[in-house]
């Protein structure tokens, strides 16, 4: 079974650091735990792979399974589902 797991891009706002990531480097603030954490718990012998959508884009196809969670912020890409369904 191939498992993709999507981490929805936050949104522009004080409390995405956007600014302050060029200064330290970086491309996103906060990891991708929680997805992390599911990716963990599924069969060994399941083919997984996350894209969070702050650091690249989603241009995958072929996954056998999709499924979202979003927190309340990230409430605007909750029309991933919408890509998700056309990518399969």
């Amino acid at each position: 079974m191939n498992v993709l797991l999507i981490y929805p891009k936050f949104p522009d706002t004080f409390w995405s650091f956007t600014f302050a990531l060029s200064f330290i480097g970086k491309k996103a603030a906060f990891p991708p735990l929680g997805l992390l954490t599911v990716a963990s718990l599924l069969p060994d012998k399941w083919y997984k792979r996350l894209v969070d959508v702050n650091v690249d884009s989603l241009k995958d196809k072929g996954p056998s399974m999709g499924g979202y969670g979003l927190y309340r912020r990230h409430g605007g890409s909750a029309g991933i589902c919408e890509t998700n369904h056309r990518l399969l």
